[in-house]
């Protein structure tokens, strides 16, 4: 039985003053207004999001109040096609000129003193990096969380290779991309081809999802700008909150390191790195009990807000005080450590580790001859993704050493380290004559008979390669004394990803034998650590 809940906007708190903000086009947003009483003019924050300004999920209320609490106006809009806003409801279509007109419109309020900042995270971070590829001229600067400009797409590297496709994105699509609302549903993973639970979810609501559609009639017009946009617009002061357990980290990397490239966004840039994930759960509380669950406890939230917004407000603080050079260019949370700051991400001083796939696991030397290891990859049994929900990865963290059993798991195992190890940087994994067409990668710290996941890459390319380097994005990890790196390389992982082949649209294939080099002239091996990006 398909459960099928849809959520409409939520009451208007009896606090906000909520305006219907005109566009260019005649639509009309909606948006709350929250002001301390008899506040004299001044700055304002604006946050834009498709998830109800109102409603109980991102809590914007308790946001706007936080905000306005410390000396921010905060205006609070629902995107275009969103709850109480005009318009068709199209993903990434209109963010950019919305984000500037709302921010025309901030500004000619008699309560802004015509300086505008935007937070968010997630769509409601996009909707920020967006507004900045506008160049309105009163946006000061931005602070997006977990997210990037590119958030959602399939990365192309350039050569050949993409990122595999996350099934968020049509998931997302047939959640939140309907209509004005949000439907509330899961899809039964277990039937195929993958897009029938889809399409009898859109039958029994009696409507499709537009965004959802045209995923599959060719050349979709829902995605972002290119990172190019970003790279090519006027820069403003920008804080990238990057979450190490994020689902949508790789997209975060992806501007950073296209900003951290050119000398007008390198000096403007500023990185926070966290041991969260996507839903902001930390790994200091992980797993998350009862208590500790903002989604479910509001003592819980009230404790999160500050962690939570006040970095943002500090940085807020400095850039329209004209003070911004005095904060440090990076703060990074080391996973079990300490909170740190620097000049550089990754530190200069920062260790770097190889380590060579070898056929008695993780070595420092690469094996004296070269060999192949196979695994055979059935797209009826796919190697399972870490946890239930890819956005909470840390919520219910998983122990992941039993997945290193299956025989379609191939496991490298390092050494006991003998004292604290911070692995900081980089990780990329290079293997040697990859066959297949996907390769999925998890670096895990194993002790006491568990295994947890460290960080995680994927690959998809569809020609015979010499090497795949999967990117497994950057660290800062304290490995302890007696821990060991464990390294696992397979060919799915799902149903966080899609996998190889056209499984919307076609049942799985049989089995077949996949295959890497170990050793000779090009071995596969893990590197950690790298240059500084900036």
């Amino acid at each position: 039985m398909l459960n099928i809940e849809r959520v409409g906007p939520a009451a208007v708190p009896a606090d906000a003053d909520q305006a219907m903000v005109p566009m260019r086009d005649g639509v009309r947003l909606a948006a709350d207004l929250y002001r301390a009483p008899s506040a004299p003019p001044g700055p304002v924050v604006l946050i834009r999001l498709p998830y109800d300004k109102d409603g109980a999920y991102c809590f914007m209320p308790l946001i706007g109040r936080y905000f306005a609490a410390r000396g921010y106006t905060a205006v609070v809009q629902d995107v275009r096609g969103k709850y109480r806003s005009e318009g068709a409801t199209e993903f990434a279509v209109h963010e950019v000129d919305d984000g500037y007109d709302t921010i025309q419109w901030v500004t000619e309020q008699p309560w802004c003193n015509g300086d505008v900042v935007m937070w968010g995270d997630s769509y409601y971070g996009y909707t920020a990096i967006a507004a900045a590829i506008s160049e309105h001229p009163s946006l000061r600067a931005i602070a997006p969380r977990v997210t990037g400009s590119q958030l959602s797409t399939v990365l192309d590297y350039g050569d050949g290779t993409f990122d595999v496709e996350q099934t968020s994105r049509k998931v997302y699509f047939a959640t939140h991309y309907v209509d004005a609302d949000r439907y509330e549903w899961e899809p039964d993973w277990t039937r195929r081809p993958l897009r029938a639970p889809f399409d009898d979810f859109f039958s029994r609501i009696g409507k499709r999802s537009a965004n959802f559609d045209a995923e599959f009639s060719g050349e979709s017009p829902f995605v972002p700008p290119p990172v190019k946009a970003l790279v090519e617009s006027r820069p403003v002061p920008a804080l990238y909150t990057i979450g190490w357990f994020d689902n949508c980290a790789i997209w975060s990397w992806h501007d950073v390191r296209a900003l951290s490239r050119s000398a007008g966004w390198a000096s403007h840039l500023r990185l926070r790195l966290e041991a969260i994930d996507h839903e902001n759960y930390r790994l200091r509380d992980a797993p998350i009990a009862p208590s500790d669950d903002h989604a479910g406890d509001p003592a819980a939230l009230d404790r999160m807000l500050p962690g939570y917004l006040d970095p943002a407000i500090e940085f807020f603080d400095a850039v329209l005080n004209d003070s911004a050079d005095s904060l440090p260019r990076v703060r990074y949370e080391i996973c079990h450590g300490d909170w740190r700051e620097g000049e550089t991400w990754p530190p200069r001083d920062a260790t770097e580790f190889e380590y060579f796939l070898t056929p008695e696991g993780l070595a420092g030397e690469p094996p004296r001859s070269p060999s192949t290891v196979e695994w055979t990859h059935d797209p009826s049994d796919p190697v399972p993704s870490q946890g239930a929900n890819p956005f909470a990865a840390l919520f219910d963290r998983s122990d992941l050493n039993e997945i290193g059993d299956r025989d379609d798991v191939l496991r490298f195992t390092g050494p006991a380290v003998t004292e604290d190890t911070d692995l900081l940087g980089a990780v990329t994994l290079t293997l040697s004559a990859p066959t297949g067409t996907h390769v999925h990668a998890r670096l895990l710290d194993l002790a006491d008979g568990a295994a947890f996941l460290i960080a995680k890459g994927q690959l998809h390319f569809d020609a015979p390669r010499a090497t795949a380097v999967l990117d497994l994005q950057h660290v800062a990890y304290r490995l302890r004394a007696g821990h060991r790196l464990v390294l696992d390389v397979m060919s799915s992982d799902f149903p966080e990803y899609v996998p190889d082949g056209d499984p919307w649209t076609t049942p799985p294939g049989p089995p077949a034998p996949r295959q890497i080099t170990l050793g000779g002239p090009a071995p596969s091996r893990l590197h950690i650590g790298g240059p500084p990006l900036n």
